[in-house]
């Protein structure tokens, strides 16, 4: 099964794209715009292969190929990580939308507005985590490799959400906290 980067962050993408690969995650590492998501949902599969993180992505988006945009994956993703930063509309929305499209097994959400109705959701949704941009590139790999090795990483605050309920199981830890975190 694949690993999907989704990002509108090229630069970012690149960089963790060639971090990714030495964690040894499910190759290929498809990197892929966040509008993908939207056009990969009307578009017809064509037999061309999809864009991997091996090949130089193109640097003028009106260059884009017309492939690129419409590839839907043969398999669901293993792992995915998507960046809902400066998305215009509700990040839910796009988050749903990658739980419909690419149903993934494990996923971490960045966000540079991630507040507790969006970590809530991601949760709700299945995904593994969610963490605060701007973070190191070094952070944002250790959230994917405990994401990757099967555990879940949300901000604190997470601890607190739905206050007229208790948080889901999955966003309890099973011991209590240290008083350093």
């Amino acid at each position: 099964m694949p690993t999907y980067l989704i990002a509108s962050n090229e630069m970012m993408s690149r960089v963790l794209a060639r971090r990714l690969h030495a964690l040894d995650l499910p190759k290929p590492i498809n990197c892929r715009t966040p509008q993908w998501l939207q056009t990969s949902a009307h578009a017809p599969t064509p037999a061309v292969p999809a864009q991997t993180a091996t090949h130089k992505p193109p640097t003028v988006p009106s260059q884009t190929p017309a492939h690129a945009g419409a590839q839907l994956p043969h398999d669901p993703a293993d792992i995915a990580v998507i960046d809902c930063s400066g998305l215009d509309g509700d990040p839910r929305a796009w988050l749903d939308q990658l739980h419909t499209r690419l149903a993934p097994r494990r996923w971490l959400v960045l966000s540079d507005r991630l507040d507790p109705a969006l970590i809530l959701h991601a949760a709700l949704l299945g995904a593994s985590g969610c963490l605060a941009l701007p973070a190191a590139v070094e952070l944002v790999c250790a959230a994917t490799a405990l994401v990757w090795a099967g555990g879940q990483c949300f901000p604190r605050m997470a601890l607190s959400l739905g206050a007229g309920r208790s948080p889901a199981p999955s966003l309890l830890c099973a011991t209590p906290p240290t008083t350093t975190g």
